[in-house]
């Protein structure tokens, strides 16, 4: 009976160290910050950890750049807010929730699915590698795509669109996406300007 008690503890003390680890392990880091950028309120540097829960906010006139756990990189454009809802088993079959209330992303995913969710919808990659940019507004979510594939849901309707590479559509609240089309590079260079 004390051997069975003995063993039950040790048991119980490595899943708690366990999860310990699991929760320490950061979603991802920060690779460069220019401008006043915070996480949950507090200032952010180079180097510091991103941990899922996280609130990323960054002010006008700033920038911030995240290499995640799974190799991926996020560019966080000015006046943008960000939270890591999700961050599993980061490049083996896990999967990647953002949670965009304004602002807008670049994103080099490579994990998938990977989702960032608006207000409006939800945009997913969910073949292997993507390059693509996510635009949160009040009512209004716009989706561009340089490589890949993404998916753009409406929360309200449940319809949604595939944006292949090149192309781009938006997502007005209470509506189906706009079926999407091909983005000229004047496009493109708008999104790509305000995340470097």
């Amino acid at each position: 009976m004390l051997r069975n008690s003995v063993g039950v503890m040790v048991a119980i003390f490595g899943l708690v160290v366990w999860a310990g680890a699991a929760v320490a392990t950061p979603a991802g880091i920060v690779l460069a910050v220019n401008g006043l950028c915070t996480k949950n309120g507090r200032v952010l540097n180079y180097g510091d950890a991103v941990q899922i829960g996280d609130t990323l906010v960054v002010l006008a006139g700033g920038n911030l750049k995240l290499r995640m756990a799974d190799g991926a990189e996020i560019s966080v454009a000015p006046g943008s807010s960000v939270s890591v809802a999700r961050y599993d088993n980061a490049g083996s079959g896990g999967i990647a929730k953002l949670w965009l209330t304004q602002g807008l992303l670049r994103v080099n995913s490579v994990t998938h699915p990977f989702e960032v969710s608006t207000v409006v919808g939800t945009a997913s990659a969910n073949s292997g590698v993507a390059y693509w940019f996510v635009e949160s507004q009040a009512s209004l979510a716009r989706v561009a795509v340089l490589a890949g594939i993404v998916d753009l849901k409406s929360n309200l309707t449940g319809e949604s669109v595939s944006i292949p590479a090149h192309w781009g559509t938006r997502l007005e609240a209470g509506r189906a996406p706009v079926p999407p089309r091909v983005w000229n590079q004047t496009e493109f260079s708008a999104f790509i300007r305000v995340t470097q």
